[in-house]
């Protein structure tokens, strides 16, 4: 067991891991949580309104792994300022972009883009690391989101577009960019200290700086029972739960591997969006779902 741990680090870091069963199962468990967040996220904006729903999932989130002895070991106080980049750029700042877009934009919709993280993870990491992709990668992200775009133009146009929807969607994609930027910088701290370690640090950060606005949507925030829970799942599970499960593909991979569970949460939150929510099934939705597939397959292959 000590000869193999060595050699899966350097694996990792040459970019040569291959993934196995348990990488598969993290990329499953991700994808069907991240996929179900954006019907809690929609519930809960319903609710709550956008401005408290960011507070209420991190709050839960930090809860929830804050029980956890792993995320309780001891950081070095030269990473906090990183720490507190995570805090924005991670969480806070995407969480409120969700909410705000997902007033106008429906769930399906907003999961289909969602779907474009690991592209954007790659795109940050090629430029981060001054080196490109390799044709077999490149062609697996263009495949990835090749689907991911189908989707959401079908999508789109379904559901009848409009300029709140345009602005919605211009959130989301700032949201996705934000996830890549953060895979890049969280990935050393993940390895060095251990995701849980990290993420319920993050995760403090981010909740003081999504306070302020979560007090002021109060006054117009409604009770609902059915959108507490959803918050309580979406903080316990997506915030917590999902975000500990790749934080921990990441290490065990690498930054663009271990978001491919996203290239599957289209899926995940469309079937949620038309059997919960009932939203029309997009034409074409089908067609992109498989290559969303195919993108995640040839994105879980080590580089050559």
């Amino acid at each position: 067991m000590s000869e193999k741990a060595p050699a899966r680090r350097h694996a990792i870091a040459s970019g040569e891991a291959r993934f196995g069963l348990a990488d598969w199962g993290l990329t499953a468990l991700v994808a069907v949580i991240w996929g179900a967040s954006f019907l809690f996220i929609r519930e809960g904006v319903d609710s709550f309104g956008a401005g408290l729903v960011p507070a209420l999932r991190i709050g839960f989130g930090a809860a929830a792994l804050g029980l956890l002895p792993a995320a309780r070991r001891p950081v070095a106080r030269a990473d906090w300022p990183t720490i507190v980049v995570l805090g924005l750029i991670w969480m806070a700042v995407p969480f409120l972009l969700f909410s705000l877009a997902e007033r106008t934009v429906p769930t399906a919709v907003a999961g289909m883009i969602n779907g474009a993280v690991p592209l954007s993870s790659a795109a940050v990491a090629a430029i981060w690391q001054r080196r490109a992709p390799s044709a077999l990668r490149t062609v697996a992200l263009l495949t990835g989101a090749a689907g991911v775009t189908v989707i959401a133009v079908a999508a789109g146009h379904d559901s009848g577009g409009g300029d709140a929807d345009g602005v919605g969607v211009a959130m989301l994609l700032v949201g996705v960019l934000c996830y890549g930027v953060s895979a890049n910088v969280a990935l050393p701290l993940q390895r060095r200290y251990g995701a849980l370690a990290l993420l319920v640090r993050v995760q403090l950060v981010a909740l003081a700086a999504s306070v302020p606005y979560g007090i002021v949507a109060l006054r117009t925030a409604t009770w609902s029972w059915t959108a507490l829970a959803c918050m309580v799942l979406l903080g316990a599970l997506g915030t917590g739960l999902a975000y500990a499960a790749s934080s921990v593909l990441v290490g065990r991979t690498d930054a663009t591997r271990g978001t491919i569970g996203v290239f599957l949460t289209p899926i995940v939150a469309t079937i949620l969006g038309v059997f919960v929510r009932h939203e029309a099934l997009p034409a074409g939705a089908l067609f992109g779902a498989l290559l969303v597939l195919v993108g995640a397959i040839l994105t879980s292959r080590p580089e050559p």
